[in-house]
């Protein structure tokens, strides 16, 4: 799973904009630093958009990924160009996504001199045109939630790890996580009741209010590391629970 966001009560961690700007300052160490970070965040979310086309295998999807880094991040730096006030990150790198596999398929195709053989690459439709736009961006930016999802989660594990509340993590997964992203039914309180050991169903829902919470700051943490500004991370959390 990903690296986890600020855990609660931790020191502020630098924003996502922040660990941009880093890629290109500092020391060797510090800069490959700030870019692992980067990728390990951003990554997962070009899979995700490459695994819509099913003509792809795994394999040409790592490819494909890998000559981004390497070709448009590492050698020509392009994330020197991200700029914070023309809006969101990562709208910046499915552009910049977009482009390289567009011209990928154009450098294929020229290299064999016919059109590209097989099932058409995401951002081209069976006659060759390119997708919509917006709907690229609003399925990229459902994937990212995913991600921003995922995130806190894993926060809000560690936390409950770390201060040895295994109550708070399984009511949360029982009665709200499970629920909510696989569809599950939600364990009754009697059962949890009795599973942990508590004194009441009302415990047990105090639990799981303890657990929102906990929920409530991983996420805050995770979406205010991806903007510029307290506004930007209210509306984007405003967005977040409308999906959800």
């Amino acid at each position: 799973m990903m690296p986890t966001a600020n855990q609660a009560g931790a020191g502020a961690q630098p924003t996502r904009w922040s660990l941009v700007a880093r890629v290109h300052e500092g020391s060797d160490e510090a800069r490959m630093e700030a870019l692992g970070e980067l990728l390990q965040r951003y990554l997962p979310v070009l899979h995700w958009y490459l695994g819509r086309h099913p003509g792809l295998d795994a394999h040409r999807r790592e490819d494909l990924v890998q000559g981004f880094v390497a070709s448009k991040i590492l050698e020509q730096s392009i994330l020197e160009r991200a700029d914070r006030s023309r809006g969101r990150f990562r709208t910046f790198l499915l552009n910049a996504f977009q482009n390289y596999i567009r011209d990928e398929v154009r450098r294929a195709s020229a290299a064999r001199r016919t059109p590209p053989g097989g099932p058409p690459l995401p951002l081209e439709d069976a006659d060759g045109a390119a997708e919509d736009h917006n709907s690229l961006d609003r399925q990229f930016h459902q994937a990212w939630i995913s991600q921003v999802v995922a995130m806190a989660v894993k926060g809000v594990e560690e936390e409950c790890n770390r201060n040895d509340r295994a109550d708070v993590w399984t009511i949360f997964q029982r009665r709200l996580l499970e629920p909510m992203l696989e569809g599950a039914r939600p364990v009754p309180y009697g059962d949890l009741v009795k599973a942990l050991k508590l004194d009441s169903p009302s415990q047990a829902a105090n639990l799981l209010i303890t657990a929102k919470r906990m929920f409530s700051r991983h996420l805050h943490a995770v979406v205010s590391e991806t903007v510029s500004d307290p506004a930007q991370a209210d509306a984007e959390l405003e967005e977040l629970k409308k999906c959800l």
